[in-house]
């Protein structure tokens, strides 16, 4: 996974955790307001029903299509800056440079540095975590160790311990446990009261999921709603606990009230409270005991359809997936891989016969021009200023035959600017000019006038027709079009060189080899064709 993947994911993990918190509330006020009685088993069902939305979510995030509609909040570049790009490129996906435009447009920090920041904040977390988790197996170890067998009730164990003051339950692989004090041996209807409690978080799956919420608080540490969340369903899962055990009259609410009251008095002493712990032990810890007697005294027998519970859920997963595809854009990689830039190939090919090739030269070229905020500037204006000498190019390329992607030359030469000669901010010292950036003796070489009192290099028609003709005598000679094109920057002379030298008609085996005029002229040509042909990929 790559940076901007994984901080996507984890903004989005957090986004969502946000919105689930924040719209389920929502939606319970106003029903409330409307006069809708709404069971705890219902919200509870609806909370894990947003809980495993966000699992799922969350894991599909990465694979979800690229989000182009909103604003990036950060982007990971190629390189801090085209100035500094030959220095900064790595073709690794593990390099590259994260800029937060709301905190500084022109600030880049190497990728890498941002990467150990998260790995060591991720690790230091993870370590805490694993301590918790550690000290919670550990004491449960101990405590079962200390208890007895009593009996089995499916796959559950019932445990008894002398030590614990509060029943509580939990999960473990292959391990579904209760564990009761001693003590309520005493008194045959506590005893049944307490178990009957612990096993319903066990058909609840409460003692499952409070792993979730678990693993949830590890990853959204600074996130203040998971920690509410946490809170709200822990609350719940004993009110739902309390509503199914009266519903079904499986406890005397009297009785059970006067349990809830003697367990938590108990309660006060319990020294130890697990973490994967469910049931009981929660009384006195989150001040349920006077809400949930009132609760179960005073419970009002109108529900909440099922037509409007399925109209929450949707309503909210409809909200979460939208919010999950928007989160997928606020960290946006702007760097090309070689699978990027050869899906882009396939769309540049033409049937004019003109090979665009795809490889580490032009994948580097393509992320000088792609991966830089100020090669996408430059590549944006150029296709701007492109569409305005379209016709004249199209008509001259049309008049000699000549493939459409020779409309990407003036763009590496000038950016499609007229420009006088030492006026190119790119190539100052070659003392080239116009459109195709002809040097003075290649332009009279092919008729045109270049002296003091004119310079025929400024006529874009005159240009055009001299740069057609001298790259169709390059096709001829050498009867490749990569050749034709290198010969373009280098001069014929200096072609034909380095094939006699290198014993080679490959042009990208003569570039490699350092038979080139401007530094990776081919290549760049190759991506300002991709470009060109795939004009939203600056956008």
């Amino acid at each position: 996974m790559s940076l901007a993947q994984a901080l996507s994911t984890y903004v989005n993990l957090n986004l969502l955790v946000a919105l689930a918190i924040s719209g389920s509330g929502i939606c319970f006020w106003f029903l409330k307001k409307l006069g809708h009685e709404i069971s705890s088993r219902a919200e509870l069902t609806l909370h894990y029903f947003l809980l495993s939305a966000i699992l799922i979510l969350t894991f599909i995030h990465p694979f979800l299509p690229r989000n182009e509609i909103f604003a990036p909040a950060a982007r990971v570049w190629s390189a801090s800056s085209i100035k500094n790009f030959s220095e900064d490129y790595t073709a690794s996906d593990k390099g590259g440079y994260l800029a937060v435009p709301a905190l500084s447009p022109h600030a880049a920090v190497e990728a890498d540095q941002v990467t150990l920041i998260w790995l060591v904040v991720a690790s230091v977390i993870f370590l805490g975590g694993a301590v918790f988790i550690f000290r919670d197996l550990k004491n449960l170890m101990r405590i079962r160790r200390k208890s007895f067998l009593v009996k089995r009730v499916g796959a559950v164990r019932i445990l008894l311990n002398d030590d614990i003051r509060v029943p509580f339950s939990y999960w473990l692989p292959f391990q579904a446990n209760v564990v009761l004090p001693l003590r309520l041996l005493q008194n045959s209807q506590d005893y049944k009261i307490a178990l009957t409690h612990e096993l319903q978080h066990h058909r609840q799956r409460d003692t499952r999921w409070v792993y979730v919420l678990w693993g949830l608080k590890l990853f959204c540490l600074w996130n203040p709603f998971i920690y509410f969340w946490n809170r709200w369903i822990c609350e719940v899962q004993e009110f739902a606990c309390d509503e199914t055990l009266v519903d079904q009259n499986k406890v005397e609410s009297q009785a059970y009230a006067r349990c809830l009251v003697e367990v938590a008095q108990s309660a006060l002493d319990q020294e130890y409270v697990p973490a994967c712990a469910t049931g009981l032990v929660f009384l006195v810890e989150r001040h349920l005991l006077q809400r949930r007697i009132e609760k179960m005294l005073t419970r009002k027998s109108t529900k909440l359809g099922w037509s409007i519970r399925f109209a929450i859920g949707a309503a909210l997963l409809t909200a979460m997936t939208s919010v999950a595809f928007a989160a997928k854009g606020l960290v946006q990689d702007r760097r090309v891989n070689l699978a990027q830039a050869t899906a882009m190939a396939a769309k540049a090919q033409s049937e004019s016969g003109f090979p665009v090739v795809v490889n580490d030269l032009v994948v580097k070229e393509l992320n000088r021009y792609i991966g830089t905020p100020e090669g996408r500037d430059f590549m944006r204006n150029a296709l701007q200023r492109m569409e305005d000498y379209k016709p004249l190019v199209q008509q001259a390329l049309q008049k000699y035959g000549m493939p459409t992607e020779l409309m990407a030359v003036p763009i590496i030469e000038s950016g499609y600017q007229n420009l006088p000669q030492n006026h190119n901010p790119a190539w100052p010292t070659w003392r080239s000019a116009g459109l195709w950036q002809f040097i003075a003796s290649t332009a009279r070489n092919y008729g045109l006038r270049v002296d003091n009192q004119k310079d025929e290099r400024l006529d874009t028609g005159l240009l055009t027709d001299a740069a057609m003709r001298l790259i169709l005598a390059d096709k001829l000679r050498f009867g490749d079009w990569q050749l034709a094109m290198l010969a373009y920057n280098v001069g014929e002379v200096g072609v034909q060189q380095g094939i006699d030298e290198m014993n080679t008609r490959d042009a990208w085996t003569l570039i490699r080899a350092g038979h080139e005029n401007d530094k990776d002229y081919l290549p760049k040509l190759m991506a300002a064709i991709l470009i060109m042909r795939n004009p939203e990929s600056v956008n």
